[in-house]
């Protein structure tokens, strides 16, 4: 009997509940400092062993214009995927960085090496000459140490041994700082370590990662960090779909995760907004529409719906609300500095909650829709295979369809899917 009641149980739930779903994307965020009236910029080898290659490694990060977005996924039973991001109009190349032949000239002029020891009043009278706003100097250095190790060992005949390892780490560290070449005075440092380790064993240590390598790897970490100090980037966020408990909208529960699985957001918005318009007291209704509104980067409208969740239950979706507030309060900072995100609305469909019916073969097929359920009636359209169309009303054999132009008409359910 116990094990009947937790069967109905489970097979109410399943009833019940219409999806569960994950975005996985990036979105813009700003830098810690805002850098007024800074527009063009140069940086100067940083002083220390590996000081050329940090300088030319942030550099390169500028140029980026999707910052931080990378590969996503990936491990065990998954496969990597590219990351992506929603928001249009996101950006990270926002500076204008002056070309390392241009620095080379100028310094060749002054009678100055093109590294970190500079003074702040000689990086400023560099930056005049090359025109530009702002010069970044700053210096670097690593150390390494290899820590060795042994242990006693069970082989699978049960005998002992000992396994010696040993573990490889670099340290990195920078310092950056910021000098504003119109008054000579700094407007901004920052300080980074970056930290890389390895450990093999045996006759495996041999092949232990160089220190150089090691290093290179540290300097590639700072250089994105010391960018990010004054520079936005994209950063990996993940937005979860609640199950919406109404079985009456379970049918369309494959069809909303087919969408958000695909990326297909506009799709997916018209039958999540119909979920919510049928049933408002609906928290997760209601916080599904803001993550939805959330992922483009529409904060305002995010924010509309995330708080009608919270005032239906603030307990679990107070802290979407102020995690909005606070994204409204980056993008305005964002626009501070040139960087403006498209307020991506989406429309609504006064038929989200059809059924739907999908013509089987490829588009080029096409297939006769009729005045009447008869095959001798007359055609009034012939539609293409691979096709969506909503469903008006089933007719034995027949299904009555909605076709462009608001027409309608009947196709053969031996056409469909």
């Amino acid at each position: 009997m116990k094990k009947l009641i937790q069967v109905l149980a489970l097979l109410f739930l399943a009833g019940n509940v219409t999806f569960s779903q994950d975005i996985e994307c990036f979105v813009l965020t700003p830098p810690e400092i805002i850098l007024e009236n800074v527009t063009k910029i140069s940086i100067l080898d940083f002083s220390g062993k590996k000081g050329k290659e940090l300088s030319e490694f942030m550099v390169s990060e500028l140029f980026k214009e999707n910052r931080g977005i990378k590969m996503t996924g990936g491990g065990l039973f998954q496969s990597s995927k590219e990351g992506k991001t929603y928001q249009k109009g996101g950006r990270t190349n926002i500076f204008t960085v002056v070309e390392r032949s241009q620095l080379e000239k100028v310094l060749h002029e002054q009678n100055l090496s093109n590294t970190g020891i500079v003074d702040d009043a000689q990086a400023a009278t560099i930056g005049k000459v090359l025109g530009i706003d702002a010069i970044i100097t700053g210096s670097v250095s690593y150390t390494s140490n290899d820590e060795p190790s042994k242990s006693s060992m069970i082989d699978l005949t049960g005998k002992t041994y000992t396994q010696y390892c040993t573990k490889r780490s670099v340290t990195a560290d920078a310092r950056m700082k910021i000098i504003d070449v119109n008054t000579g005075k700094i407007i901004g440092t920052k300080d980074k370590r970056s930290v890389f380790a390895e450990t093999k064993c045996d006759e495996k240590r041999s092949g232990l990662t160089s220190v150089s390598a090691m290093a290179d790897l540290c300097i590639k970490d700072l250089a994105f960090e010391l960018v990010n100090y004054f520079n936005p980037h994209f950063t990996y966020a993940k937005y979860e779909f609640e199950k919406v408990k109404n079985k009456d909208f379970k049918d369309k529960a494959k069809v909303v995760k087919e969408y958000l699985d695909n990326g297909e957001l506009a799709k997916a918005f018209p039958i999540l907004k119909a979920i919510y318009d049928a049933d408002p007291y609906n928290a997760p209704a209601a916080k599904n529409l803001g993550c939805l509104y959330d992922i483009v980067g529409n904060y305002e409208k995010a924010k509309e719906y995330y708080a009608i969740a919270a005032e239906i239950d603030p307990s679990a979706y107070e802290e979407d609300l102020r995690r909005v507030e606070n994204a409204i309060a980056y993008d305005q900072v964002l626009a501070s500095i040139g960087v403006v995100m498209e307020k991506q609305d989406f429309k609504e469909r006064a038929d989200a909650l059809a059924d739907k019916v999908k013509t089987r073969g490829s588009k080029s097929d096409r297939y006769d829709v009729k005045a009447e359920p008869d095959p001798g009636a007359e055609t009034v359209a012939r539609v293409p295979g691979d096709t969506d169309f909503t469903v008006i009303e089933n007719k034995g054999e027949w299904i009555l369809i909605k076709l462009l132009g608001g027409k309608q008409g009947y196709i053969s359910k031996e056409y469909i899917r």
